[in-house]
Order: C-alpha cells, then sequence, then structure tokens
C-alpha cells in the first residue's frame, strides 16, 4: 500500500489523522520504506522515536514489536511510505482491503464525509489480530500493557459484529471483492 503525507497536514506529525496509535501485531511483519520526504516512527517497548528518509532500508517490524508510524512535521517535500505486512497466509491478516478501507474510512470521518464509529474500528482491527499498546515503558505492568487494550477491544468488536459492523466497509471494498468477502464469511 502507499500513502502520501501532503502540505501542512504533515505538520500534524503524531497527530495526524491516519497516524495509528502505538500497537503491535500478533501474526505479522509490518514492513515500510520512505520513498519521498520523512516518515517517523516509534518503535519497541522502549516507544522511541526515529525519522526514516528514501536513505534507509525497508524497516521490519516483527510480530509483538509496538510501533507506530507518522508524518515528520519537519518534512519539506509531501512524504511518501510504501507499507505491506506479511506473511500473507495468517488466519487474521493485514492485507490491502484492510489497509484501503481502514485508511479510507478515517480520511472521510477526518473530511466530514462519514461519522466515526468506534465499533467499526474496533472490529476492523480485531479482524487483523492487533492489539493497541498502553504504558509501553512501564515494564513492570508485563503483557498487561497490551491485554487490557486487546481485551477491551475484543469486547467492542464482538458488540459491533453483534449490531451488524463487519471487518470490511462495502462502500470502501471493490465490488467483486466485496462479493468474495461476503461468500467467505458464510462458508
Amino acid at each position: 500500500m502507499r500513502a502520501t503525507y501532503t502540505g501542512a497536514s504533515q505538520k500534524l506529525g503524531k497527530s495526524h489523522p491516519q497516524s495509528p496509535p502505538l500497537h503491535l501485531h500478533f501474526d505479522q511483519f509490518e514492513s515500510f520504506y520512505v520513498g519521498a520526504g520523512k516518515v517517523g516512527t516509534t518503535d519497541g517497548w522502549a516507544a522511541e522515536d526515529r525519522v526514516w528518509t528514501r536513505e534507509d532500508a525497508p524497516l521490519d517490524i516483527k510480530p509483538w514489536e509496538p510501533h507506530r508510524f507518522w508524518p515528520c512535521p519537519d518534512a519539506e517535500e509531501d512524504s511518501v511510505l510504501y507499507l505491506w505486512a506479511h506473511p500473507t497466509g495468517t488466519p487474521e491478516p493485514m492485507d490491502r482491503m484492510f489497509f484501503d478501507n481502514l485508511l479510507r474510512y478515517l480520511s472521510d470521518v477526518t473530511e466530514k464525509k462519514a461519522s466515526l464509529s468506534l465499533l467499526q474500528v474496533m472490529v476492523m482491527q480485531h479482524a487483523t489480530a492487533s492489539a493497541l499498546v498502553m504504558f509501553p515503558t512501564a515494564w513492570w505492568l508485563g503483557p498487561i500493557r497490551w491485554w487490557v487494550p486487546w481485551t477491551l477491544q475484543r469486547m467492542c468488536a464482538w458488540v459491533g459484529r453483534c449490531c451488524g459492523y463487519m471487518a470490511l466497509m462495502e462502500q470502501y471494498t471493490d465490488q467483486e471483492e466485496w462479493k468474495d468477502f461476503l461468500r467467505a464469511k458464510k462458508a
């Protein structure tokens, strides 16, 4: 997937609406490469910030490693980020359709074209075997740092599914892919 941060929106840095909160993935690596401009990351249980440019090699974020990415406020040009998850054969993958749905939905929310539904976001997030991380540097909390957010997410996702929310949204999914998704849900 390709994400582009443009102009003044980059000045928002970690507050950019398409900058995810600190999170981890249970099953997949998440990799990215900066094609232009600057992109920042917050990585690891120490929550260390780093800025990346196209001169840097792609970053592979391992499963269970907390991370987030954000547009760098001092970028002098539009920033282009290439992002992918692997391996693809996991039971609950972060795939192109997940990224398309989530980022297009958040764009519409930011542009006031859609209302934010926490239940919808929790259903989408939970379907990718991912969890938010709280207090990453509080080592004495151990797994509570991801377990509590994951448990709350799981409960919200259950309520969301009971209310009819699904991991993908029809308006952000190609018609053929939507039909395939619905067929797979029935199987």
